[in-house]
């Protein structure tokens, strides 16, 4: 490798070491505040036959569906830059079984560490967004 190349393969480790993760919108955050206001405490793992529908919370989050009325807060372990941009997202699983240990978010070509699982009481979170739209 000539000095040329070396001299650009350390700038580049060097740029990708202090470029900083994308940061959250004011929306996302918002999104998340609001999904973690309905959150319970976070279980070891969730029950996974299909998953319905989601919504990506930045790079840290995503809200998965797995029934009409089941939402599931998943928190994940950065890097996961993908997340926002994915047209489609998958979970891996282990007998119908996501752990918040051992399994992770598929989101592009990132595989993201799952740091924590909370169910998401998706009733009382329509209810209050129902009565935010009604101004009550």
């Amino acid at each position: 490798m000539s000095p040329l190349s070396s001299f650009a393969v350390a700038a580049l480790i060097a740029l990708a070491a202090v470029t900083p993760a994308q940061a959250m919108t004011d929306s996302e955050r918002e999104r998340l505040a609001e999904y973690e206001q309905f959150a319970g405490a976070p279980v070891g793992d969730m029950p996974f036959w299909r998953l319905q529908s989601y919504e990506a919370l930045g790079t840290e989050a995503v809200v998965v569906w797995t029934a009409v009325n089941k939402a599931w807060l998943i928190k994940v372990l950065p890097p996961c830059t993908d997340l926002p941009w994915a047209k489609a997202v998958g979970l891996s699983s282990t007998n119908h079984r996501v752990s918040a240990k051992f399994d992770h978010v598929v989101a592009g070509r990132d595989r993201c560490n799952i740091a924590s699982i909370q169910p998401v009481d998706d009733k009382a979170l329509r209810a209050a967004r129902r009565e935010k739209r009604e101004g009550k």
